[in-house]
């Protein structure tokens, strides 16, 4: 029993490592209330969220921070924002805070979606860590007009990095939705809005001047955001989170095309890439092993009947001849 207590703090300690976010509500209705200070498990972001607009939800989850007032004037829509790449977003008024757990709200969204959708419930989901399917996806939801991206800051260059000038493309996006959230192509209960900065943060370094201008950038465009969804209705649930992979692994940027890459290849890596690899995976996996077998061997030792110390040291009775 106290070997399964040790492997769930080791899980959950691998879990705080190698993921840190926060789950935000900027704005919700009066017949239910955030309290507490309990972490928030990524995976139970989608039922937070299901179960807020009255639906019934099947799982294991026993947060404590969602109380129901009024089961009958529940949240008539929701609109959740979700930035990968970071651990926090500084957002301005009155809001509550929670700490995510885990890497998993990507996919807990992801659920929620086809979820709603399976139930016949419209929702948008813009994804714009898939940008083409991301603007695609804003347009069927808002229409066909122009968005002008956000204007360069001081440290953010589209024309010198591809992954800034989309970022601004999304930001637009976002402050578009803001102008036109009251008349939507697509009605929908559900508004879901994700982007990512991990390609600035590639660019430029995780604690650049570039990564806290994204940041601003994102607080004014929620800002925005959220002010469009006051004015629009008052039972509206809006929450922003935040996921940053602490050893995440960044994606490749597009490199564009020019004389001496004219089909647009991938980066070539050297023929030992493979070799190498494969050395350092198997010697951790080895390190790993002796590592866990050691530490078993030691907490498993009799001091009494293993130590060398107490072989040593403990006295003999002498024989009379």
């Amino acid at each position: 029993m106290k070997m399964l207590q040790n492997v769930l703090v080791f899980s959950l300690c691998i879990a705080a490592i190698h993921a840190a976010g926060e789950f935000t509500v900027l704005n919700s209705p009066k017949a239910i209330s955030f309290k507490g200070t309990d972490p928030l498990n990524s995976r139970d972001v989608g039922d937070v969220l299901y179960a807020a607009m009255g639906n019934a939800v099947v799982g294991d989850s026993d947060w404590s921070g969602l109380t129901i007032n009024d089961p009958f004037n529940l949240a008539k829509g929701v609109i959740a924002v979700h930035v990968e790449g970071l651990s926090h977003v500084t957002t301005a008024g009155k809001s509550k805070t929670y700490e995510l757990v885990g890497p998993n709200t990507g996919h807990s969204l992801n659920a929620l979606a086809a979820e709603l959708e399976a139930a016949n419930e419209p929702v948008c989901d813009i994804n714009f860590d898939q940008y083409d399917e991301g603007v695609q996806a804003f347009k069927a939801c808002f229409g066909e007009f122009d968005s002008p991206a956000a204007k360069p800051t001081k440290h953010l260059n589209p024309t010198l990095h591809n992954a800034d000038k989309q970022f601004l493309q999304e930001i637009g996006f976002i402050n578009a939705a803001s102008e036109n959230l009251a008349e939507m192509l697509k009605p929908s209960n559900v508004l879901i809005i994700r982007l990512s900065v991990d390609g600035i943060a590639k660019a430029h370094g995780e604690k650049s001047v570039a990564v806290d201008e994204a940041n601003k950038l994102i607080s004014a465009a929620v800002s925005r955001l959220l002010a469009a969804a006051q004015k629009s209705s008052d039972s509206v649930l809006f929450v922003l989170s935040t996921d940053k992979d602490v050893n995440s692994r960044y994606k490749r940027e597009v490199v564009a095309a020019d004389d001496t890459n004219k089909y647009n290849f991938a980066i070539y890596y050297n023929e030992d890439y493979p070799v190498i690899f494969n050395i350092i995976l198997w010697f951790m996996v080895v390190f790993g092993l002796s590592l866990l077998a050691i530490c078993y061997a030691i907490g498993s030792m009799d001091p009494g009947r293993d130590s060398i110390i107490y072989r040593m040291t403990s006295t003999r009775m002498k024989k009379d001849n």
